[in-house]
């Protein structure tokens, strides 16, 4: 296997996005990347399969299509998963039974097979807390959790970010364009944003005496962001791993994080339990895992944290109102509000983004766990 090739396969499953531009010849290999689990319980199984591409292509995703996925229980029966667009396959609750071995089994439109290893359906313990502290202005987000039967020991999580964000000045008018302004109260004033985990969380205490595992870092919150400017919340996901796939991130991780300088080392020789049956030489990316999942999410206020954040938003903008001015002047600003100067109405504005918090790449729509 092409290492360079396989190196840009490694980028794509971290969901690293720093880009290692590095020439590849057009002989390199196309290979299979298997992302996802099986999920022991009511959630749902999703798999994604796609094809490495090279670092100077324009697209960076190539889904694999039309594919035939099945879940095959060791003791006997199968589930076939559904195509639900872009990649993947999925279904609702496997009904897997926790200590049962499966595996899955890919047919590609190429006709093409391949196989994973059987793997043991695990179960998750709960997410003990979700803890968070500040150092040096900065914010850091902890997992912990444990097992009181010292079964799991192999960990991974990953997280979604959502924060709200207000702007600068809550404006009661609305400019539609041409000459035209009209009262729109608390215009664009509230939205939210949302982030996920781009790197792999993965963690042990096989070393420990108890299967405990306290204040994992997950994330690193820089001082004066804007994610802790009004509240914030994140939803960490927990799922168990066994040992080989453990190590088998472990050792994506540490390939991952090594972009930066071409005296980094080239990633490792890295093999998942995923084989090609018609091509026992072509190589596939992925390891294929069974766990059940548990969650926690958990809110930070900006006064929780005693949190900084300011904008530059001092700057006002007084425009005449009137239908010259208003062409003229309002497309680089945003209304306000309409106040008396000298016996003479002006809309106070500033610059949209202390005025519209779309401009600022918020959405409008309040998340149902608001």
């Amino acid at each position: 296997m092409n290492k360079l090739l396989f190196f840009v396969a490694l980028l794509s499953l971290a969901g690293c996005k720093d880009k290692f531009d590095i020439p590849l010849r057009e002989t390199d290999k196309s290979l299979l990347v298997v992302e996802g689990t099986l999920r022991v319980g009511q959630d749902a199984t999703v798999i994604t399969l796609s094809k490495t591409v090279n670092v100077n292509e324009t697209v960076k995703f190539k889904p694999v299509l039309k594919a035939h996925l099945t879940v095959e229980d060791k003791n006997g029966g199968s589930v076939v998963l559904n195509e639900t667009g872009n990649g993947t396959y999925s279904f609702f609750n496997l009904g897997l039974v926790p200590g049962n071995e499966y595996r899955l089994r890919i047919r590609t439109t190429d006709n093409k097979e391949y196989l994973s290893g059987y793997v043991v359906a695990k179960t998750t313990p709960a997410i003990d807390s979700i803890s968070w502290k500040k150092e040096n202005g900065d914010l850091f987000i902890y997992a912990n959790t444990h097992d009181n039967t010292n079964n799991t020991k192999y960990y991974k999580w990953d997280f979604d970010e959502t924060w709200e964000i207000n702007s600068f000045y809550a404006a009661s008018y609305q400019y539609v364009g041409g000459s035209t302004v009209i009262y729109s109260p608390l215009y664009h004033y509230r939205c939210w944003k949302y982030d996920k985990s781009t790197v792999i969380n993965v963690g042990s205490s096989a070393h420990l005496s108890s299967d405990i595992i306290s204040e994992f870092p997950l994330l690193k919150i820089n001082a004066g962001s804007e994610k802790i400017s009004v509240r914030y919340s994140i939803l960490v996901r927990q799922e168990s791993l066994t040992k080989k796939a453990y190590e088998y991130l472990l050792l994506m991780k540490k390939n991952t994080e090594s972009v930066g300088s071409i005296f980094d080392p080239l990633p490792s020789d890295l093999k998942g339990n995923i084989q090609c049956t018609s091509n026992p030489e072509e190589g596939v990316i992925g390891y294929l895992t069974a766990s059940s999942l548990t969650q926690k999410r958990i809110f930070i206020t900006r006064s929780d944290a005693d949190w900084r954040f300011s904008q530059d938003c001092l700057d006002i903008q007084y425009i005449l109102n009137n239908p010259d001015s208003i062409r003229i002047l309002m497309p680089g600003y945003r209304p306000i509000d309409l106040i008396t100067k000298n016996f003479k109405e002006y809309y106070m504005s500033a610059v949209p983004r202390c005025v519209d918090c779309v401009t600022r790449g918020g959405n409008l729509a309040m998340p149902s766990y608001w």
